[in-house]
């Protein structure tokens, strides 16, 4: 009896070891069979997407994506030198950021294709939880205000005494600003929110993306405190900007190199999120060759995520909707975007 009580944890350890070591080759087998970047491509994007663009420049315009016609925006004139970026409200309507000296920058909202009305000054612009607003940071001497501003230029809070966030901060979302990447505070008293132990790479509604630890993530619900890891899914390094879901329910994360193998090309790989059940799907034609320094993502108010960017040379627009087997692609003509410095953009509806 004593040998079989001996033999049955060796059994099961040995049986164990063998799960783990096919666990293992079958984890590097996926990686074996991830296929190297190539050139952005799809189905052709036919049908009518009723999408118009803002893309940064200098000056702005706006893309209609169904003609492919390149319109000027009235009303945010040249700069001589700085840099210029455009950053998303609620799927539907933008701000043009326009700096051209430190810490401050002239403030426009654009809807529809209509003339840009300006908002006054700041340093950096989040959106208001509710899609029709933005909180305005200015930086003074002896620290920064935070004031909430309408779309249509009425001012909705007056400024007021707040923690200096940074453009790298990234948008809290209905939770509030965040500041140093790991506090998010409530706009309105300053007060914290909470704290997070990683950087937030991302809010989508009550739920936050955090970048750790190390080559994971992690996913933060902010009401609840429960947590759920992630794994890394991409075979590229990095992380890009990542796109947010109005509604709040999906991320679409990017991963990107700067540049492949032993190459000069660069990459980008885009993985949807799910924060409702935590699941990871890899879009369709990724991971895709294209210009970094030229590529975003942004969400449509009604769930599609919208890709411009440059890829092989041309300048294309992807759109793909959660489930669709293939993304939507269209080639387009561009100016050259050389002069705002950011390759940024924004959905107007």
């Amino acid at each position: 009896m004593r040998r079989m009580r001996i033999a049955v944890p060796i059994i099961l350890a040995l049986s164990l070891a063998a799960t783990i070591g096919l666990t293992a080759r079958a984890a590097t087998s996926d990686l074996e069979r991830a296929r190297d970047p190539v050139p952005l491509g799809g189905a052709p994007l036919r049908a009518k997407t009723g999408l118009r663009l803002l893309v940064a420049d200098n000056p702005p315009f706006v893309l209609d994506v169904d003609t492919g016609k390149v319109i000027p925006v009235a009303g945010v004139p040249a700069m001589s030198r700085g840099t210029l970026w455009v950053v998303g409200v609620g799927g539907r309507a933008a701000v043009v950021v326009a700096s051209s000296r430190w810490q401050r920058a002239n403030i426009y909202a654009v809807r529809g294709i209509g003339r840009a009305s300006q908002l006054g000054t700041g340093a950096n612009v989040w959106p208001a939880g509710d899609g029709r607003a933005v909180w305005i940071q200015s930086a003074l001497q002896s620290g920064c205000t935070l004031r909430q501003v309408g779309l249509d230029g009425r001012q909705i809070r007056a400024p007021r005494g707040f923690p200096c966030a940074t453009v790298s901060d990234p948008s809290g979302g209905s939770l509030g600003v965040i500041v140093g990447r790991t506090r998010v505070l409530n706009p309105i008293t300053g007060g914290a929110v909470l704290k997070t132990r990683w950087g937030v790479w991302a809010v989508a509604g009550t739920k936050l993306v955090l970048a750790g630890p190390e080559k994971q993530f992690t996913l933060l619900d902010g009401k609840t405190r429960a947590t759920r890891r992630l794994p890394w899914p991409s075979i590229l390094g990095f992380r890009d900007h990542p796109a947010v879901d109005p509604r709040g329910r999906f991320v679409a994360l990017a991963f990107a190199v700067p540049a492949w193998g032993e190459g000069a090309n660069q990459a980008l790989d885009v993985w949807l999120l799910d924060t409702e059940t935590g699941k990871l799907t890899q879009l369709p034609g990724m991971p895709a060759f294209v210009s970094l320094k030229r590529t975003h993502m942004a969400w449509t108010d009604d769930g599609r995520l919208v890709l411009l960017g440059e890829s092989n040379g041309n300048d294309i627009v992807a759109v793909w909707r959660p489930g669709q087997r293939r993304l939507g692609v269209k080639t387009v003509s561009l100016p050259d975007r050389s002069d705002s410095g950011s390759d940024s953009f924004a959905i107007l509806r």
